[in-house]
């Protein structure tokens, strides 16, 4: 099994190796991938970002991208670990989360935790959700991955996400909201994010009975990473545009008005008098200067 430790906080680098080495035969054997970026809010491959994300944080300095599977929308900051398996062997693997999550389990365990299983692919302590994962298949290949809050910023977390409620008629799918907590606040002794991620790859490694081989990215792996970070994760298409029709009410000048939004395109307002929306791209620059000469209270999402 190949390992990779990426020395990258950048979660638009570390999203793009994610998808560089599912879809391109770079490495023959096994991969796992592990790595932490600074704060960015991470969503499912067919999700509305513009309501599972409270609208407040859309102005802040926190990114929002759009993955490549499935599953929920999580917020990550530099004390969240993440771990990426992807591997050719994928025969009744495919949605078998508690198999990857085994090792996780194991090597939470010598930590002193209790950690079970919660399907379909969800990791708790007790009632808090610790571990959030998803799954892809491309190329003939599977990538599962997931997260670990270690010692994340969960006022961000309850405000942002767990608390916020947004409701809109289309086909996206909605995340399920759940208690979530840290592994510092269960841990009985002092370990380290990067002690516990140790941890895991030993456990990992142990669970096969194979030797790591150390994977290093080459300058060619380095530049056709970030060819996919300029060329996709970083564009409004793919995080915004890529979002399925949808209708949603807002409030005008106090009044409820619905709106119809395809692709991340306003198409279609209630009343006429707001037709200079249409067009424009939905939480844009744009938008909220054209509310603004609307309005004068808060936007407000119902």
């Amino acid at each position: 099994m190949a390992i990779i430790v990426s020395t990258s906080f950048d979660p638009y680098f570390n999203l793009a190796t994610e998808e560089y080495f599912l879809r391109n035969n770079i490495i023959d054997e096994d991969l796992i991938f592990i790595w932490r970026s600074n704060k960015a809010f991470v969503l499912g491959r067919n999700q509305n970002p513009f309501i599972e994300i409270n609208p407040n944080y859309f102005n802040k300095d926190i990114p929002i991208i759009r993955r490549i599977s499935g599953g929920g929308t999580i917020y990550q900051d530099i004390n969240t670990l993440n771990f990426t398996y992807i591997t050719n062997s994928y025969a009744n693997k495919i949605n078998d989360y508690e198999y990857f999550l085994k090792p996780i389990i194991n090597a939470l365990k010598k930590v002193g935790l209790t950690v079970k299983f919660k399907p379909k692919s969800h990791l708790f302590i007790q009632d808090f959700k610790i571990s959030g994962n998803a799954q892809a298949f491309i190329n003939n290949k599977l990538l599962h991955h997931g997260t670990l809050l270690f010692n994340t910023d969960l006022n961000i977390i309850n405000d942002a996400l767990v608390n916020f409620q947004a409701q809109a008629d289309g086909s996206h799918i909605v995340s399920n909201k759940q208690l979530v907590g840290n592994l510092i606040d269960f841990i009985p002794n002092k370990y380290s994010i990067e002690e516990l991620s140790n941890l895991i790859l030993d456990s990992i490694l142990n669970k096969k009975k194979i030797l790591d081989t150390k994977y290093y990215l080459s300058e060619n792996d380095i530049s056709n990473i970030y060819e996919l970070v300029i060329n996709k994760y970083k564009t409004w298409e793919w995080n915004f545009g890529k979002t399925k029709f949808f209708e949603i009410t807002i409030m005008i000048n106090n009044n409820l008005e619905k709106i119809s939004v395809d692709h991340g395109i306003i198409t279609g307002v209630d009343n006429s008098i707001h037709s200079e929306l249409i067009n424009c791209k939905y939480f844009s620059e744009e938008y909220f200067n054209i509310l603004k000469s609307f309005i004068n209270n808060k936007l407000e999402c119902r």
